[in-house]
């Protein structure tokens, strides 16, 4: 999963947007599809209309993919930020 992704791979830092967008596709997939299983479920047991429900299970599934791929981007553009910072030569604080 994607936190996985980001906490074991030291390379995370040199794969490409596109590359880690692709390796986490199927769990991404699997995270929107899982919260329209939760939408349906509820919106079945509301009773709600049958257009209702495949607009809102569709919604939820486009929702948490995306959601799942936007953590995932954020997630990486902190560790390329903090992979930079650490090779920056920046101030020196030693004391004297």
């Amino acid at each position: 999963m994607c936190y996985d992704r980001l906490v074991n791979d030291d390379d995370i830092a040199a794969t490409s947007v596109g590359a880690l967008l692709r390796s986490e596709l199927y769990c991404a997939l699997r995270n929107g599809a899982m919260a329209g299983v939760i939408v349906l479920s509820v919106l079945l047991y509301q009773g709600a209309p049958a257009w209702l429900v495949v607009a809102s299970v569709a919604g939820a599934v486009a929702l948490g993919t995306t959601l799942h791929q936007l953590l995932l981007l954020g997630g990486a553009g902190i560790l390329r930020l903090h992979a930079r910072w650490d090779g920056h030569d920046g101030p020196h604080t030693d004391s004297v």
